[in-house]
């Protein structure tokens, strides 16, 4: 067993409760909101999905792999947690997903086999060494040639909301840029990075979609994406 380990499982202390999970993150006005932003981020990456194999891992619930499989060829969902992937199954009855309870560092999965490769709010609960365990192993199982987005929370989010926040240990696993490109390791090229959602300000954006809209379209563009809540970085496997 990996020495790093968050269990989420229905009846879990605060946000580790499966049963909940959905419910605190992704509903009411804000959160959908801020659950749509992410979503045009990560989509503008991943490009077109028609024909592709595609693995999410830390799968969690499901989002992203219910997204996929909406047009994908075949998804597979990785997660540790037995309840989070019950829960992602009930989302994609019908569709071309199987998914596969294991640690993200030691993928159960063939060498070279997936045309694109995610891994969305997951990274940021384990250290720095854990999170370049784990995406050595998703470079592992990507293509030549093929995608990976990442996503992580941002070290530098509102210039010193994400310091701060670092300091106090409210949020640990935001990254600062130097110890993302560790995370990448080698073997791997950044062909973009964007980010999303306003710290803070996010929370009455649903209220003004116009002008929402137009301010999140700065968080594809430097400066402006290096100092949002999420950052995305998107790699290609040499």
């Amino acid at each position: 067993m990996p020495a790093e380990l968050v269990r989420y499982q229905v009846g879990a202390d605060g946000y580790q409760n499966v049963a909940d999970y959905d419910r605190k993150r992704y509903e009411g006005p804000s959160n959908e909101y801020k659950r749509n932003v992410m979503a045009a981020v990560y989509h503008r990456m991943l490009g077109p999905l028609g024909g592709k194999k595609v693995a999410d891992v830390g799968c969690g619930t499901g989002r992203g792999v219910a997204d996929f499989a909406q047009s994908a060829k075949s998804v597979v969902g990785c997660d540790a947690s037995h309840d989070m992937l019950s829960w992602a199954r009930g989302k994609v009855k019908g569709k071309p997903c199987r998914f596969v309870q294991t640690f993200a560092q030691n993928l159960p999965l063939a060498s070279n086999s997936f045309d694109v490769v995610t891994s969305l709010n997951f990274l940021h609960l384990f250290s720095v060494d854990t999170q370049r365990e784990m995406v050595s192993e998703m470079k592992r199982i990507l293509k030549p040639g093929g995608t990976l987005v990442l996503e992580f929370d941002n070290g530098l989010q509102g210039g010193v909301v994400g310091l701060v926040k670092r300091m106090t240990g409210r949020e640990r696993g935001a990254m600062m840029p130097w110890e993302i490109r560790y995370i990448l390791g080698s073997g791997v090229r950044v062909t973009a990075v964007h980010g999303a959602v306003f710290p803070v300000l996010w929370r009455a954006f649903w209220r003004f979609p116009r002008v929402a809209a137009m301010l999140d379209g700065l968080g594809y563009h430097f400066p402006v994406n290096r100092l949002l809540h999420r950052v995305y970085y998107r790699v290609t496997k040499d």
